[in-house]
């Protein structure tokens, strides 16, 4: 894999994109991209069989927490688990339909947001040092993201129409989200994913475009360099660096785009053997 970046990253950085049963790690700087860790479900010794082969088949999230020390990962086909990046070991696991997101929260709390199924559109509490045991659960249909905002002290969620606040009351199991704010998305909503921005605001992206979101005022601006975009699947901001998928065929692409906040300097990053889905900057 080699490509050139121009100022958009000049840096090293390092990215985890995610797509059929795989995590990867990619270092992308100035002279390339390259490989260097890859987390894959079915060779995961340490998971139950149906993890394995059916409930983490289509993984849909990977989020790097804890400075990097740890992956947060959701799968569409039914499973969550958070990955200690130094061993590759499953530190938690969960059974969750659909799931499209995750977080970590204060305590060791890890809030998921579960999309579309018997068993899902809603928003589930857990703790980490206990697998597979729901503390709470809220509607959220069609749940597709779910980020904690250390500054603000509130979990964002992301839903078919709305993006909601919820505060983290409690202690133990007796933890509780208890919602705040919510606001309707702009155009035709069916949001679809959330992520933060670095300078307070949030990317959300919906059916007909991206948005810049602000909590404080509840504004919605178009974020001009990726409209119209129809079909984006992930956007994630470090510093001035964007990087983005918007899917090819069908739901996943064959690679992701690197560019500048402003939209200058675009950069192709072509990925083989993998349906991906999202690109999360650590």
């Amino acid at each position: 894999m080699a490509f050139l970046l121009s100022a958009a990253g000049s840096a090293n950085q390092l990215a985890y994109a995610c797509g059929g049963d795989q995590v990867r790690e990619l270092r992308i700087g100035a002279g390339g991209a390259a490989e260097t860790w890859r987390w894959t479900a079915s060779d995961a010794t340490d998971l139950p069989a149906d993890y394995r082969e059916q409930m983490l088949a289509h993984i849909d999230e990977c989020k790097p927490l804890d400075d990097g020390r740890a992956i947060l990962v959701t799968a569409s086909t039914g499973g969550a688990v958070l990955i200690d990046r130094a061993t590759g070991r499953v530190t938690f696991r969960a059974r969750v339909p659909m799931a499209h997101s995750a977080d970590l929260l204060p305590g060791g709390r890890i809030a998921i947001a579960l999309s579309i199924a018997t068993d899902g559109d809603r928003l589930e509490l857990y703790d980490r040092r206990r697998s597979e045991q729901v503390i709470q659960t809220l509607p959220l249909p069609s749940g597709h993201g779910a980020v904690w905002d250390a500054r603000r002290q509130r979990l964002f969620a992301l839903s078919h129409d709305l993006v909601q606040a919820f505060r983290l009351t409690g202690r133990g199991d007796a933890a509780r989200l208890r919602e705040t704010a919510r606001w309707t998305l702009p155009g035709r909503r069916d949001g679809h994913d959330l992520s933060p921005g670095g300078d307070g605001r949030y990317y959300v992206t919906t059916d007909d475009g991206a948005w810049r979101f602000d909590p404080d005022d509840g504004s919605f601006t178009l974020y001009a360099p990726l409209n119209p975009a129809l079909r984006v699947k992930s956007v994630s901001a470090a510093g001035d660096r964007i990087a983005w998928v918007q899917a090819e065929q069908s739901w996943w692409a064959g690679g992701f785009t690197v560019m500048a906040a402003d939209g200058r300097d675009r950069r192709r990053v072509p990925l083989d053997g993998i349906h991906l889905y999202k690109v999360r900057w650590r």
